[in-house]
């Protein structure tokens, strides 16, 4: 019979290994294999037969590469058009940002296979673990806070969008409170607003959304503000400021991504973009000239001369290279996470595009070595077309 089942506690990274130990007092017997059977909403994804471990008898399973693959990444909503604005989405615990699967585990020896002996039910999060302490770290760290990477003060243009996760203590009444200063740092305005919201909160920090919720808040006059956001048991989350940059000489282009812990932040690049196109053509060879009754002709009677060549087919895609103006440290350790996205969406005039990241490597600057250095980031919009066809 299985003596015990020891699965990962805690807010364990569904990217990471997810081992469930079994132990049976059968584990001795020449044929015996344990049984491990992963469910997801009742589903069943895999049935794994595995040998003990010659050292100690016990079985180890790892689910995580079954369980991962049941994540969904669809759920990115830019807009809301309902009360709370800010409050762009809340992502389930039911494949979104995580994932709740069931483990049960059986024996097999003898001929005879008898499942689920023992079970357990184990709840695993979409973010990916760190470079330093692995498996010493979780996303339980960000409770009651904002979950991010980026350091507490942002740059952004009046009516950027910005985007910001939070995490929950508790399901339950909460209180965002933003404070508005004007360019000599005089606070000129307070605003309070309840939001009961639970578990992941996906936020839109920027203007426009901030407007909609606090009518005409943030406008021209306000040089940076901050928010913060008290919990149901009274806790505060850390204050962010967010500071407007004054400089219209170029149009910024912001990208969407999915962080480190599954949830989506803003990137602003606020300086020069270069917007350039890759053409792909497709061509066949054919005589330049027709034969004539009395002579072989190069051009006809308008004087255009005839094609040697002729393109039948092209596609075209397009890529931007993109400038962010010197990153902070905290900034340049925060960005690599955009490298590593598995999700990230460009805003042009209203419209998200969803693109990849043409970068490979990625170096973390430090300014005390570098000094002031911009980041620029080269990036395929994913919208092939198709040229004229021939």
């Amino acid at each position: 019979m299985i003596t015990s089942l020891i699965n990962p506690s805690g807010e364990v990274s569904i990217q990471d290994s997810l081992w469930h130990i079994a132990s049976s007092n059968n584990s001795g017997q020449t044929d015996f294999k344990f049984v491990f059977d992963v469910f997801v909403n009742g589903v069943q994804l895999v049935r794994t037969k595995i040998f003990p471990e010659p050292t100690n008898g016990k079985g180890y399973f790892d689910a995580s590469q079954v369980v991962r693959n049941s994540i969904q990444y669809d759920w990115f909503t830019p807009t809301n058009a309902s009360t709370p604005y800010i409050v762009l989405n809340q992502p389930s615990v039911s494949g979104q940002i995580a994932q709740t699967y069931n483990i049960r585990v059986g024996e097999d020896y003898s001929g005879l296979t008898t499942l689920n002996l023992a079970s357990g039910n184990i709840t695993a999060y979409n973010w990916t673990p760190p470079v330093f302490k692995r498996r010493k770290q979780t996303t339980s760290v960000f409770a009651g806070n904002w979950i991010t990477n980026r350091g507490n003060t942002i740059r952004l243009n009046l009516g950027d969008k910005l985007m910001l996760p939070f995490k929950c203590k508790s399901s339950g009444t909460h209180v965002i409170r933003i404070r508005r200063y004007n360019a000599s740092n005089t606070l000129i305005g307070s605003n309070e607003a309840e939001l009961t919201i639970g578990n992941y909160v996906q936020f839109d920090l920027g203007q426009t959304a901030i407007n909609q919720l606090f009518s005409n808040s943030i406008n021209s006059n306000v040089k940076y503000y901050d928010v913060r956001i008290q919990n149901p048991d009274t806790s505060f989350s850390d204050v962010i400021t967010f500071q407007h940059v004054c400089d219209n000489r170029y149009t910024p282009i912001a990208l969407h991504f999915m962080n480190q812990y599954g949830m989506f932040e803003s990137a602003i690049f606020n300086k020069s973009s270069r917007l350039s196109m890759d053409v792909e053509r497709k061509a066949y060879n054919k005589r330049n000239y027709v034969f004539g009754a009395s002579s072989v002709d190069y051009y006809n009677t308008k004087n255009v001369y005839y094609e040697s060549a002729i393109n039948y087919g092209s596609k075209v895609d397009h890529a931007y290279k993109l400038t962010m103006d010197f990153p902070t440290d905290e900034e340049w350790i925060w960005l690599s996470e955009l490298i590593t996205t598995p999700q990230v969406y460009m805003e042009l005039d209203g419209n998200f595009y969803p693109i990849s990241i043409n970068a490979n490597n990625y170096e973390y600057n430090k300014n005390q070595n570098v000094g002031l250095k911009p980041f620029e980031l080269n990036i395929n919009i994913n919208q092939q077309r198709n040229g004229f066809r021939r």
